[in-house]
């Protein structure tokens, strides 16, 4: 069975060779989406305080999320990562200047490392939107 395209029988001229793409509308979308989904956390989050293994599934949950993000994030800052989500949370230590230690807990947590009623997600969620801020302020920056 023979595939219809091929690359090898493509003709003519590279019509997209010299196109250029301006990053803000990029860092744009980024920042929007990190504050967005921020906003969503803390709306969520705040429906379920009382209730600490919700507030640690909600948490948890949301972690592949922000991964994706900051690998974006990262990208605008002329970082070219990995794939993995601790390659890309020691990245925005690095870059950013995050503690990761709420995303490691999160990861410890979805992996099962640790029991969930040894985690406080009291403070964990605390912690946790505040370097999400961290990122959220490194791509605003990029603006200006």
């Amino acid at each position: 069975m023979t595939s219809c395209a091929s690359t090898a029988s493509l003709f003519g001229a590279d019509v997209v060779e010299n196109l250029e793409i301006d990053d803000s509308f990029y860092r744009a979308e980024v920042e929007y989406e990190l504050r967005g989904k921020l906003l969503r956390l803390r709306q969520k989050a705040a429906s379920v305080l009382s209730e600490p293994d919700l507030l640690r599934k909600l948490l948890a949950d949301s972690l592949s999320t922000f991964c994706v993000l900051f690998r974006h994030a990262l990208r605008l800052h002329g970082v070219e990562g990995g794939m993995k989500k601790r390659e890309v949370i020691a990245g925005a230590m690095e870059r950013f200047g995050i503690d990761p230690a709420p995303f490691l807990t999160l990861l410890d947590l979805r992996e099962e490392r640790v029991k969930p009623k040894t985690v406080d997600p009291g403070p964990l969620l605390a912690s946790y939107l505040r370097e999400i801020s961290v990122v959220v302020d490194a791509v605003d920056g990029l603006d200006k």
